[in-house]
């Protein structure tokens, strides 16, 4: 077969494949792409967050990603953490139902109906907890907001320090601003 033959034939397959898959894929809502921002934002916090190491039950245990309360993410934040780390350690996600469930968590994604699920400050383990406008009026350690048509954060960084947390200058930079820094 000649080399103009092939390449004939990866047009038709490539020509005949395209058109079904973008009827297949209708494009996403604004709010299924602001999701999509934020599960993308969980999972970079996972690196630029410093937990102290009683964090974590071994050197092998995941960073876990909790939802709070209902899922906005319509599996968008699973598909994210899928193959990442941080720190050397994979990421996995939780959706507890309980505050108690929430043990072991290291970041806390409060949804809607979540805000009763998170743990008293006194109790919780060292856990970033993180808010959303769209959820709540109460700031977490990094409060979503969308500001601009854009994905941002408010941080707390004395929040997060009181709960054993450090912050990267990287990630403080990107906030919209910080407070107790």
């Amino acid at each position: 077969m000649s080399s103009r033959s092939v390449l004939w034939m990866v047009m038709a397959v490539w020509g005949l494949t395209l058109p079904g898959e973008a009827v297949a894929r209708p494009a996403p809502t604004p709010s299924e792409l602001e999701y999509s921002v934020k599960a993308n934002y969980l999972v970079r916090f996972a690196a630029f967050v410093g937990w102290p190491s009683r964090a974590f039950e071994t050197a092998e245990a995941p960073v876990v990603i909790c939802i709070a309360g209902r899922d906005p993410f319509q599996g968008a934040l699973d598909r994210a953490v899928r193959g990442q780390t941080a720190h050397g350690r994979s990421l996995a996600v939780r959706r507890p139902t309980t505050p108690e469930a929430t043990a072991g968590c290291h970041i806390l994604y409060v949804g809607k109906t979540g805000t009763t699920l998170v743990p008293a400050a006194e109790s919780r383990a060292p856990m970033l907890v993180v808010t959303d406008s769209d959820a709540t009026s109460e700031r977490g350690m990094i409060h979503f907001v969308v500001s601009d048509a854009r994905v941002r954060f408010h941080i707390d960084l004395a929040e997060a320090s009181r709960s054993g947390l450090s912050m990267s200058s990287r990630l403080l930079n990107l906030a919209l601003s910080v407070r107790g820094g």
